[in-house]
């Protein structure tokens, strides 16, 4: 608790959010999940400070709504997460042991003993990790926009500009490139040089179900999928970006390591769509997985003109968070 008593205490006395909005989980009986939660968190915050993110600082919102946020706020760059998001996420997963019985998923169950964490646990942390590096995108971003605030799920459905969706699907691929990392030392930690293709597979699906289940339960998942509407896009068509990139990552990365391992992305997406909707249908009584499958077969063409233009758009900005990942990394290669 001590670090993030100092923290909020910079917050209430160098920014201008109120003492009201910050959550204190000192009397929380989820306490120690709160502060494992900031102290990995507020690390990574200052791990990254080599991106001109500083100072900086992290809490959690006192709001019981599943959201987080990125801003600057007088001189500060700031992530703040509802504290219902980890509440949220605990539910969902973390306290759901039996998250796999009874769905038709024995293979997975049997997979989760060659594992050092359960299945359900696994797939908590990556939510996590995919909300808190979506947010730290949006700092590294450093737009004109941060000092308004913003928000990872929205329902202003009338405030769009193509500048807003291009940063949202940035700070999505940032995540995903963040993700596809921390699975990377992952898979090598648990299986290192003998890991096989079903072993990697198989992790990759429960990776990407995570953020899968997650972007689903945004509100804006509720509306038809529309293109050039409201702050956020679609959740459809962020979702696939997502787990092409979270795929599309670790299968680069593992070839320029010498691993002899072959990933083919669409299985893989297929895959991970069959056992999310496996787990939506027994464990949440909610068909989310069977409606994505249906919006990505009626509007392919749609979809992909939409993404032909925001890429278009990626490769003239040396702003975005995923571009500026990729500099560091080359800089990195090269020592």
């Amino acid at each position: 608790m001590e670090s993030y008593k100092r923290i909020i205490h910079e917050v209430a006395t160098k920014t201008s959010i109120q003492n009201e909005d910050i959550f204190d989980y000192e009397h929380s009986p989820l306490k120690d999940e709160f502060d494992t939660t900031f102290e990995f968190y507020y690390e990574a915050l200052l791990n990254n400070a080599h991106y001109g993110i500083e100072p900086s600082l992290l809490f959690f919102k006192n709001d019981t709504s599943i959201n987080a946020a990125a801003g600057l706020n007088n001189g500060h760059y700031i992530i703040y997460i509802h504290m219902g998001t980890i509440l949220g996420l605990i539910n969902r997963f973390k306290q759901k042991s039996d998250l796999l019985n009874n769905c038709d998923v024995d293979d997975y169950i049997e997979f989760e003993n060659s594992l050092d964490i359960p299945i359900n646990e696994l797939m908590y942390q990556n939510a996590m990790h995919y909300t808190f590096y979506h947010e730290m995108a949006h700092l590294i971003q450093k737009s004109d926009l941060l000092e308004q605030t913003l928000y990872e799920s929205s329902n202003n459905e009338n405030d769009f500009s193509i500048k807003k969706h291009l940063l949202e699907l940035d700070a999505d691929q940032f995540s995903s490139l963040c993700i596809g990392a921390h699975t990377l030392q992952y898979v090598k930690k648990i299986w290192g040089t003998e890991l096989t293709n079903e072993q990697l597979e198989k992790t990759l699906i429960l990776i990407c179900s995570s953020a899968l289940f997650y972007i689903l339960s945004f509100e804006t998942n509720k509306l038809e999928i529309y293109y050039k509407e409201n702050s956020h896009p679609h959740p459809v068509i962020r979702i696939t970006c997502i787990v092409f990139h979270i795929v599309g990552y670790v299968s680069q990365a593992l070839d320029k390591e010498g691993y002899n391992i072959e990933l083919n992305i669409k299985n893989i997406v297929n895959k991970c769509l069959d056992f999310s909707n496996k787990l939506a249908v027994k464990k949440f009584d909610v068909n989310l997985i069977e409606d994505y499958k249906v919006i990505i077969g009626r509007e392919a063409i749609n979809i992909t003109e939409y993404l032909k233009e925001m890429r278009e758009l990626e490769e003239k900005d040396m702003t975005l968070a995923a571009y500026k990942w990729n500099i560091i990394a080359e800089q990195m290669n090269t020592k």
